[in-house]
């Protein structure tokens, strides 16, 4: 009995994205040759079944761009943007959005809900704290929507966090609404706070602002798995009747 070609391109989708997203988890680093053998037999086989057109595909390689400029201003991380194209190579062909959308717009949901969550906890629970950060560059909003605060101490043991609260002299900080990509450029930073604590200008238990490194690839496997299982043939449906 002979296996559906979108089920061996599902398959080899989801066993792309399970592995990806365990390697971003563990290590947040995933090899670019991961990629590879699911774009490579995603497009053999719509090939094969003459799924690519012009018009559907540029839709569905849309949502990548987006994900490719927010890649090139640091917003997002390179993986996230070949695992959405790997996506979208996979699925040209939609009835009502694009897989590669969906996939986005669910892969989203939880870091939006992280954001409300650290507004409302620095709004109720933190403002004195805010409100003693002076923020030489940059704005407390960034603080607001996209961390929360740490001891500095602390900080400096954790894996996979960051500072959006840089000290730069007693009492006044650098401001940023995200960190780089660039590992040694991160390892400087906690380098410059280690320097900081040691010359008396940063107490070890005084709070920092810290951002988490989310493993954005695990929230693209479960939007990727939501997109799938979205009805869109009864939505279209609705929408034509």
């Amino acid at each position: 009995m002979w296996i559906k070609p979108e089920i061996l391109v599902v398959a080899s989708i989801l066993t792309t994205l399970a592995y990806a997203s365990y390697r971003d988890i563990k290590y947040r680093d995933i090899p670019e040759v991961t990629w590879v053998p699911a774009i490579i037999a995603s497009v053999v086989v719509n090939i094969l079944t003459g799924k690519y057109d012009i018009m559907h595909t540029a839709l569905s390689m849309f949502p990548v761009l987006i994900v490719f400029i927010m890649s090139l201003l640091g917003m997002i991380g390179g993986a996230d943007f070949l695992a959405l194209l790997t996506i979208a190579i996979a699925h040209p062909q939609f009835l009502l959005l694009p897989i590669s959308l969906l996939t986005l717009m669910y892969s989203l949901l939880i870091p939006l809900g992280l954001m409300m969550y650290y507004a409302l906890c620095n709004i109720i629970l933190h403002r004195q704290l805010l409100n003693r950060i002076k923020c030489k560059e940059g704005r407390k909003s960034y603080l607001i929507l996209f961390g929360r605060p740490m001891k500095a101490k602390e900080l400096l043991e954790k894996k996979f966090t960051y500072p959006l609260t840089i000290p730069v002299s007693k009492g006044e900080f650098i401001c940023r609404p995200s960190f780089s990509d660039d590992d040694e450029e991160e390892e400087r930073i906690k380098e410059r706070i280690k320097g900081a604590i040691a010359k008396g200008e940063l107490q070890s238990s005084e709070k920092l602002w810290v951002t988490p490194g989310l493993p954005h690839v695990v929230f693209f496997l479960i939007g990727y798995v939501l997109a799938l299982l979205t009805p869109q043939q009864y939505l279209l449906t609705i929408l034509l009747y």
